[in-house]
């Protein structure tokens, strides 16, 4: 009775709550700033909102406003199993980065062609004539001034990305009302710039500068359609410019301004703003084609189709605490009746047992409302979904979804509608940690038209991968749930099947129409009840029969403290099915004592390089041979620490290639154990933890 009496007390007291001085809700209209001053004062009141009111609320509605052409929906291979790489003229076939949108390339260290391999070592730009391997050489080393970043290959044309700084003081005088008229000035704070260098690469052994655009912002990721490049760059510039003035993005060639982005901005307040830039350049004619400028939060994950850019970022909202419990602000300013729905009558005492103890359980049902409420103002995923159509770069809508994403592949476009998985994590006083994982679908104008939420209550999404009308998602916390979700209905998202095995993966990657590779780490049960983390794990399922998957086939590389770049970065998986084809970068780590003259060592044995697998549906992995850059046993630290790591991998013909950072190698698919040539690269310099090598 004392445990309900609790609960009456604390709905009752919230339902009174009033938060004094709360913001009303505010427009989502899309507005356009006419100059830096303008930019500059409403930074200085929208955080002065902030500041005074730590119970203000964004009210945005979900659907975005319908103010263009209705988009093209994505053809139905984008999102499906990568199309195979093709022959150019010569009949040599060759790999290229592994994308999530077929169509749509993403940048990278390292591009090749059916002859040639263009990678970034260190600060250096460095073209390989690599095929045939017998014979393989550097034939030309470019230094670049600032941190290169990644590139893009199209044809005879290279694109470099490069991030530094410009003194503030060195950008000319101008006129232009979108910057300081100001004679050029020192500002504490140099922001980063962003090179997006053309190159002509007609002679491989002598690039040569066709272009060399900068702008404002830090280097955030980039996408090529054909022969346009699409670059992201971002800006920070609140709170860093709070004594100082705004430095407006703008496109130069050199030092001669060629575009000056409008900028754009929603009137609701942000903790942290960030200019974010989008830059359209061909770069078959070497020539600008948009730009535009967005103030947005902070925190971006970019997603791409070919129709549309996805640019999303967590907004946190604060919370108001009342005692042990949160109520959620945004119930009591918009009076909201399920904070105080269930009323108490002047004669409860008086009611049967029956009757209370209705009242009560609504009560308390009030109560997981508010909790669930509570989460959803804390931290919510904004959606910006931004045209690109040849070039040209236009705002579409706007949604919101609630709390966050994992990465770009929580995304995806289908047939018009975008799909988002998210996981939910929200600390209340009285329950602790509750999260939860849930999927959305967004129509074309943003707006929320399906969903299925609380799906793995207790674990958190390590990756998701959508295939046409179906998710494929992992979670984990002990074990790894993996789950098919069903899509096809866009309005009632439904789970089909789920498969619980020890383990977990970090990333998803299409066989076949039936059947799915995963890639992350074993783990097991330790004596105390927790979780121990081993080797990688490489797992094959079978989603033929979607309400009971199966694992076909699993393998183990190796200890606890093995780890692949493809972990953490999807460019770095490479499968080809017709090749029967995959290669994962490896740091395999063998915690065994080994024999040091009269004494054994118990310092783990490391091994760097590529472990080359075949597969099939019916009986899963076999290993076809490895590839070693490296080994030692004085010690480990981390995936990156050694210049012997294995980053990348691609072929040109029936020639494998691995990268590290000191070399390339090459070697025959026929016969891995024999090397054709060793590359040695210049160093990349950015080793902290050298380990003693072969």
């Amino acid at each position: 009775m004392l445990c309900s009496c609790a609960i009456l007390i604390a709905v009752l007291a919230a339902g009174c709550m009033s938060i004094p001085g709360t913001a009303p809700p505010v427009s989502s209209e899309l507005k356009k700033f006419n100059s830096t001053a303008e930019i500059e004062q409403y930074l200085e009141e929208s955080m002065a909102r902030v500041e005074h009111d730590a119970t203000y609320r964004t009210m945005v509605p979900t659907v975005g406003f319908d103010t263009v052409a209705k988009v093209i929906p994505q053809s139905e291979h984008a999102t499906g199993i990568p199309i195979p790489a093709p022959a150019l003229p010569g009949g040599v076939g060759y790999s290229q980065t592994n994308v999530q949108v077929a169509g749509v390339d993403e940048p990278d260290i390292i591009k090749n062609d059916n002859r040639y391999i263009y990678t970034i070592s260190g600060q250096n730009l460095v073209i390989i004539d690599a095929y045939p391997a017998v014979g393989a050489s550097v034939i030309s080393t470019t230094e670049i001034a600032d941190t290169p970043r990644d590139i893009f290959v199209h044809g005879d044309r290279l694109v470099l990305f490069a991030t530094g700084t410009e003194p503030s003081e060195t950008r000319p005088e101008t006129s232009d009302p979108m910057i300081k008229a100001v004679p050029p000035y020192y500002h504490p704070y140099a922001p980063p710039v962003t090179h997006a260098t053309l190159y002509d690469i007609r002679d491989r052994a002598k690039p040569v500068v066709v272009k060399d655009y900068s702008i404002e912002g830090d280097y955030f990721d980039a996408r090529m359609i054909g022969s346009l490049v699409y670059l992201v760059t971002r800006e920070q510039i609140y709170p860093y410019y709070r004594d100082g003035p705004i430095i407006v993005p703008t496109l130069r060639e050199g030092t001669r301004t060629v575009l000056q982005p409008d900028v754009w901005y929603f009137d609701h307040p942000e903790s942290q703003y960030t200019f974010t830039t989008i830059t359209s350049l061909d770069v078959a004619s070497g020539k600008e084609k948009d730009a535009q400028t967005y103030l947005l939060g902070s925190g971006n994950t970019l997603y791409v189709s070919e129709n549309a850019m996805y640019v999303s970022y967590p907004q946190y909202r604060p919370v108001m605490y009342w005692g042990q419990e949160a109520l959620p602000a945004r119930a009591v300013v918009a009076g909201d009746s399920r904070a105080h729905s269930s009323a108490i009558p002047a004669d409860f005492n008086a009611l049967t047992g029956e009757e209370r103890q209705a009242i009560i359980e609504g009560l308390r049902n009030d109560e997981q409302d508010a909790i669930r409420r509570q989460e959803a103002d804390q931290t919510t995923t904004v959606i910006h979904k931004i045209g690109i159509q040849n070039g040209a770069i236009t705002y579409r809508a706007k949604g919101e979804v609630p709390v966050t994403l994992h990465n770009q592949f929580a995304m995806d476009e289908y047939r018009g509608n975008l799909r988002v998985a998210t996981t939910s994590s929200v600390y209340t006083p009285r329950y602790g940690q509750y999260t939860y994982n849930s999927v959305y679908v967004l129509d074309q104008n943003m707006a929320t038209i399906g969903e299925l939420t609380h799906i793995a209550e207790q674990e958190t999404i390590y990756s998701t991968r959508f295939i046409g009308d179906r998710l494929y998602m992992v979670t984990f916390m002990q074990i790894d749930p993996f789950f098919v979700i069903d899509l096809s209905n866009p309005a009632s998202p439904k789970v089909l099947g789920k498969l619980k095995i020890p383990g977990y993966s970090d990333y998803l990657h299409p066989y076949d129409a039936t059947h799915i590779i995963g890639i992350g780490k074993e783990t097991a049960t330790n004596d105390w009840g927790g979780v121990s983390v081993s080797g990688v794990k490489l797992a094959l399922f079978d989603v033929s029969d979607v309400s009971n998957p199966k694992l076909v086939d699993k393998v183990q590389i190796r200890d606890a403290g093995s780890d692949s770049a493809a972990l953490e970065d999807h460019h770095a998986f490479l499968f080809d099915r017709a090749k029967n084809l995959l290669v994962i970068p490896i740091r395999a780590v063998t915690n065994e004592p080994v024999a040091k003259g009269d004494y054994y060592s118990n310092r783990p044995q490391v091994w760097y390089g590529a472990y080359v697998f075949g597969l099939s549906p019916e009986t899963g992995f076999f290993l076809r041979g490895t590839v070693q850059h490296g080994s030692g046993d004085t010690g480990y630290y981390y995936y990156g620490s050694s210049a012997s790591e294995v980053k990348r991998s691609l072929y040109i013909g029936d020639i494998l290639y691995t990268m590290s950072s000191k070399q390339i190698k090459a070697n025959s698919l026929d016969d891995l154990a024999t090397t054709l040539a060793t590359i040695p690269l210049p160093p990349a310099g950015d080793i902290y933890y050298p380990v003693a090598m072969e």
